[in-house]
């Protein structure tokens, strides 16, 4: 068990232990694990704008602008003297000037560091979002721990935590609402690696309630300030239990594919009209008492 403050995305990788984003492809199935290990990573250009924005909202200028200077392409690219704007992305003149750049670095468009000064700023007026920040002291903290459930070896980089309280940011381009952010954080096992952060913190020594600050990235960057309920909590301790044992037998032969047994399939609770005032059933379905 250990705390790790003030350290580089590249030395949190090299800590051991397994991590949510390894964990996560593997609650599915030892197939689909197995498939995304071998696929490999790729940064995607919104997942860099995610990286800015959480280095600008977390950690402020001075931090972002070394960021950039580092890792990104701000500046410099080819202009269409017809528009007086970047050529398009697809366009030979792009391409050819793509080639001749660093290959280790993402290109960053002014509108898009735009949109990142606008989520900070639409962050920076929302009073929930703003007190969950003040209370996190730690920012983008390592840490490392020996899960109580499975006996591996586990580590998380946390956005930010402090007393009582953990805190996680996401960017979404979607227009958000509760139901979409409740689909979202299922479908991205968001739940997953909320209940690993928070159980990694209880064996630092750290008890906390879990919240989520979501901007939309685009739009009218709009922000909602979440707190996870337990239901989430315990159903993403499930699945990453279930994903360590599936990364533990990833060399055994693989001979079936996501869905081994039978299964019943429905629609969302919500979506069937006897069921949505019925307080039993909803409490049923999210496993709650």
């Amino acid at each position: 068990m250990a705390i790790y403050e003030n350290i580089t995305f590249a030395e949190y990788l090299a800590l051991p232990g397994l991590n949510s984003s390894k964990l996560k492809p593997y609650s599915k199935s030892v197939k689909f694990g197995v498939w995304k290990e071998q696929k490999g990573f790729k940064q995607s250009r919104a997942m860099a704008l995610g990286t800015l924005a959480h280095s600008l909202i977390l950690e402020g200028w001075v931090a972002t602008n070394k960021l950039i200077a580092e890792q990104f392409i701000t500046e410099g690219f080819p202009i269409n003297p017809k528009t007086e704007k970047a050529y398009g992305e697809t366009s030979g003149k792009w391409l050819e000037w793509v080639a001749q750049q660093d290959p280790d670095k993402k290109v960053m468009l002014p509108e898009q560091l735009n949109n990142v000064r606008s989520m900070t700023h639409a962050i920076a007026a929302h009073p929930a979002a703003m007190q969950l920040l003040n209370q996190c002291n730690h920012r983008e903290t390592a840490i490392t721990w020996t899960c109580e459930y499975t006996g591996e070896l586990m580590k998380a980089l946390l956005d930010g935590f402090g007393s009582g309280i953990a805190l996680d940011l996401k960017t979404i381009g979607k227009q958000l609402s509760a139901k979409m952010l409740e689909r979202e954080m299922y479908d991205r096992q968001y739940h997953m690696q909320f209940a690993m952060y928070g159980d990694g913190l209880h064996m630092n020594g750290y008890d906390t309630e879990f919240f989520v600050i979501f901007v939309q990235s685009k739009d009218e960057m709009d922000v909602c300030a979440a707190l996870i309920d337990h239901a989430a909590l315990e159903q993403g301790r499930a699945d990453y239990i279930k994903a360590v044992e599936n990364y533990k037998n990833r060399d055994e032969p693989i001979k079936t594919g996501l869905f081994p047994a039978m299964i019943d399939l429905s629609i969302p609770y919500y979506c069937i009209e006897e069921f949505q005032d019925n307080t039993d059933f909803v409490n049923e379905v999210k496993g709650v008492s």
